[in-house]
């Protein structure tokens, strides 16, 4: 049985690589389409960046990341999650982290093939195409515009837990953590 273990693990961790190196090339893929045709410069867009979240079950802080922030005018805009496929399923941790850094207006997930696009605040779709993320000139003036309400502490707390939930499912074999998943 040992034996039988240790080759789906192996396979599943395969499968797992495939992932990581396809979720890359989702990645690329929009970083180009932001710098190129939205025309951020890099230094608008935090890539990987880690945020301390408390977690009241362990009692200690988890790191999360989503795969861009875009910068606009010295305030967040835009985060983005990459993803392979079932975006919709992804949609709540999107909006979770969002939330929990604190006004995001913008929540996208992607597969650069298809996107959703969603207000941060209501969770309301706001198009299913990344052409309407906002090129550079209008998150300037959103960024001016914008002052999202804050967060009441209780609806704060649920979305930390639901953050932290997704974090949790993001490692699923043995060894991937922390390998960009």
């Amino acid at each position: 049985m040992e034996e039988r273990e240790k080759m789906i693990l192996d396979k599943l961790r395969d499968e797992e690589r495939k992932n990581v190196m396809m979720t890359g090339f989702i990645r690329e893929n929009v970083y180009e389409f932001l710098t190129t045709r939205k025309g951020y410069q890099e230094q608008e867009i935090e890539v990987d960046v880690p945020f301390e979240v408390f977690s009241p079950t362990t009692g200690q802080n988890e790191q999360c990341s989503v795969d861009f922030i875009i910068k606009a005018g010295g305030r967040r805009i835009v985060a983005i999650k990459c993803a392979l496929s079932a975006l919709e399923s992804i949609e709540r941790h999107i909006l979770a982290f969002s939330r929990v850094l604190g006004g995001i207006p913008i929540s996208v997930v992607t597969s650069s093939d298809y996107s959703r696009v969603l207000k941060t605040e209501t969770g309301e779709l706001v198009s299913e195409d990344l052409s309407v993320i906002p090129d550079r000139a209008q998150a300037i003036s959103m960024a001016e515009q914008l002052c999202p309400a804050p967060i009441p502490e209780e609806r704060l707390r649920m979305e930390r837990r639901i953050l932290l939930a997704f974090n949790t499912l993001s490692c699923r074999l043995p060894g991937t953590c922390g390998e960009g998943l």
